[in-house]
């Protein structure tokens, strides 16, 4: 199975977190799972009291972690429409990524000259450092109002062109990649340029110096509609 599943899972998880249940749940089948689980996955110590349904109904609701003992867990439908699930301890125990060691590993890919894993003012950014003087940011929060916000503080910020890393592209509006273009800046998607290997590092199917080269080019015909001012998304 493609990389891809990892990218789409972590754009659901802005804050990088979730229950084991549910990190196996959602990348269930990724041959790379173990993989990304020794080298970028941290356990919390804390507990969910929730965990999303796998065979969710029309009502939505998440299933209520009982914790009757350490060896009896269960999830319960709160509406009683289907049977508990038996849980282990694990399950339900929180892991979070390793950010430094995940966003090192992208510098180390990408030639990026690490600057230390810090967030900037924006709290929906960090700052991985520069490639060839231009600042490279990565984001989690990529929802079209979010990013919108995201990408016009960054340019607001330091007038200069940016790279910003993102997980996927699906949620990039004509208006967003029309501003970025205008300021010749670029997204980078990690699902398109970034796969997994199996001793934990990525492999870039092309450099940035090729990724900004190709958005030099003119804009492809889906991004030739009418134009709102980025201000529209905020």
């Amino acid at each position: 199975m493609h990389d891809n599943i990892l990218w789409n899972y972590l754009e659901e998880l802005p804050e990088q977190e979730a229950a084991w249940k549910e990190w196996q749940s959602g990348l269930m089948g990724w041959h790379c799972f173990n993989t990304f689980y020794t080298h970028y996955l941290r356990v919390e110590g804390r507990r969910v009291k929730l965990l999303n349904c796998p065979a969710p109904c029309e009502h939505g609701y998440p299933r209520q972690v009982i914790e009757n003992s350490p060896s009896n867990i269960v999830a319960i439908c709160p509406q009683n429409k289907t049977d508990p699930i038996q849980l282990k301890f694990r399950d339900i125990l929180i892991y979070s990524i390793r950010r430094e060691a995940l966003h090192q590993a992208f510098c180390t890919t990408l030639k990026i000259k690490f600057s230390a894993d810090r967030r900037i003012e924006h709290a929906n950014v960090w700052h991985l450092g520069d490639y060839s003087g231009t600042e490279v940011y990565i984001t989690y929060r990529t929802a079209p109002a979010i990013l919108a916000d995201t990408i016009s503080s960054l340019f607001l910020a330091h007038q200069s062109t940016f790279i910003l890393m993102v997980q996927t592209v699906k949620n990039i509006t004509p208006e967003i990649q029309q501003f970025l273009d205008k300021n010749n800046s670029i997204l980078f998607s990690m699902e398109a340029e970034l796969s997994l290997q199996p001793d934990g590092s990525f492999k870039p199917k092309r450099n940035i110096s090729e990724c900004m080269k190709s958005c030099n080019q003119p804009c492809p015909q889906r991004y030739q509609s009418k134009i709102l001012p980025i201000e529209a998304y905020r």
